[in-house]
């Protein structure tokens, strides 16, 4: 009788600038199989640096080898996730990022020159319809802390690597932010803007290829709304695009040409509802209280991004 199959994580860790986690850091993970609590076997592994691969783990041939990893340490929030699916042929890679306790966000590689280089299309849209456009982009950079615009960036950077059926991301339609308009305001968890109404259309043949899914009854968390629709890609993280129809206008677009716009709400939510009771609890709660708060939108996103093969990135930092 042959020896009990056995999978490994390769569990990799960085820090809030995106680069491995510090040689000298020390940190310690609980490593859970998906049988039930009362069930399951856990195994508590101690490490430092950047990478550990972690083996022996046991090999159920079902879903048993959907495992858990949570992993903290001193002077740093923690991070988890599941499910990691470990097998014999290969060692599972979890790609998890650790922020320092009292990080501050460093918008350093964020500049308004810097996004008209590396990112011009999300200067076009922060510049349409305003002539002060740097102006502005500086005074978002600190309000609330940082957190509007850590916002922002997320949520362009976010819709930049969606794919509508037309081939376009949301991004390739005209945009307009509304700067000055109470019932508009941009906050740490949503902006809103007017956009070329086209966008519509192609959300919903999207939602209708199991793309995007419909939030029913959208004016109750999001008022006066009259379309929702939430990106089903992750399991946590994913873009959601609320359309405010009662509020239209006709815009000049760039080339001249008169484009009929909408209001649009892009936000982004923490979860998807099965996962929402495991990492609110696993997950520290520090940055989870109140309004969604975009730093934990980053680690979240970039962390989902990981396990899909993309890499998030908003451009800012987070530093200790």
């Amino acid at each position: 009788m042959g020896a009990t199959p056995t999978g490994s994580i390769l569990i990799n860790l960085v820090d809030g600038t995106q680069q491995p986690l510090p040689a000298n850091v020390q940190w310690s993970a609980r490593i859970l199989d998906g049988r039930a609590p009362s069930e399951w076997q856990e195994s508590d592994v101690d490490g430092s640096g950047s990478a550990e691969l972690i083996k022996g783990l046991t090999y159920f041939d079902n879903l048993f080898d959907n495992y858990t990893v949570i992993v903290s340490a001193k002077g740093y929030q923690g991070a988890a996730w599941k499910p990691v699916n470990i097998s014999p042929a290969k060692p599972a890679t979890l790609d998890l990022m650790l922020i320092p306790e009292g990080a501050h966000l460093n918008f350093s590689g964020a500049s308004w020159q810097t996004l008209n280089s590396v990112r011009p299309r999300f200067a076009q849209i922060i510049s349409a319809g305003i002539p002060d456009a740097d102006t502005r982009y500086s005074n978002v950079m600190e309000q609330s802390g940082g957190l509007v615009l850590a916002c922002l960036l997320n949520l362009l950077t976010a819709m930049s690597e969606v794919t509508l059926p037309s081939g376009k991301s949301p991004l390739d339609y005209y945009w307009q932010p509304i700067w000055d308009d109470s019932q508009f305001a941009m906050a740490q968890d949503r902006f809103f803007a007017y956009v070329d109404e086209a966008l519509v259309a192609d959300v919903v043949k999207a939602a209708g290829m199991g793309a995007f899914a419909e939030e029913r009854d959208p004016g109750i968390f999001h008022p006066g709304a009259t379309l929702s629709y939430k990106q089903r890609q992750f399991d946590m993280t994913n873009v959601q695009l609320t359309f405010h129809q009662g509020n239209a206008k006709t815009l000049p677009g760039p080339d001249g040409s008169s484009v009929d716009c909408v209001v649009v709400e892009p936000d982004i939510d923490y979860y998807k509802d099965l996962l929402a009771h495991f990492f609110l609890e696993v997950v520290p709660n520090k940055f989870t209280r109140g309004l969604t708060d975009p730093r934990a939108v980053y680690v979240l996103r970039w962390m989902a991004g990981k396990q899909a093969g993309s890499d998030f990135n908003p451009l800012y930092t987070m530093t200790a």
